[in-house]
């Protein structure tokens, strides 16, 4: 073997190896998990966390569903009353190598089921990295009305895997 292909190889083999630690350490939601979403207070008003349940497959899709779809909502401008659908979206490695990018939507529909609103919830968490087994972050929610936009909420999420218990 010649001297260039020795040293070629060689160059190969480790790159191969200082790539390797990277990825290995790459987080990954991948699971069902519980998580808690916390509104920022307004004007002291005290903040209704949002209980959920999200599954995060390994190739990076994600369905969702929390308590904000099940709250039935109206007011005196709106007639009939509204409802959300769970979320589906995707989850990603954001810009640093520590914290994941959440992106779900929702559809918020009439009461005959006909489209209202798009909810467009995105998320940026970081994983524990002692037990990968929790995570906590950012979230905004923003909905889209025709061609109006506006922030719903936005606040802290916080974020536990839920375990795969051995059966007897």
């Amino acid at each position: 073997m010649s001297r260039t292909a020795l040293f070629a190889l060689l160059v190969s083999g480790l790159i191969a190896i200082a790539v390797q630690p990277m990825s290995a350490a790459t987080p990954s939601l991948a699971g069902s998990w519980q998580f808690t979403l916390t509104p920022a207070t307004i004007t002291g008003t005290p903040a209704v966390e949002i209980p959920g349940l999200a599954t995060f497959t390994t190739d990076g899709s994600v369905i969702e569903t929390d308590g904000s779809e099940f709250a039935v909502t109206s007011s005196a401008t709106a007639v009939a009353a509204k409802a959300g659908t769970p979320g589906h979206g995707i989850w990603q490695l954001a810009n640093t190598p520590e914290t994941l990018f959440v992106q779900y939507i929702s559809l918020v529909l009439d009461a005959d089921g006909a489209l209202y609103a798009q909810n467009v919830t995105t998320m940026f968490v970081v994983m524990d990295t002692t037990t990968a087994r929790t995570f906590k972050g950012t979230y905004s929610t923003v909905q889209t009305i025709g061609t109006l936009t506006r922030v719903l909420s936005s606040g802290t999420v916080t974020g536990q895997l839920i375990p795969h218990l051995p059966l007897p």
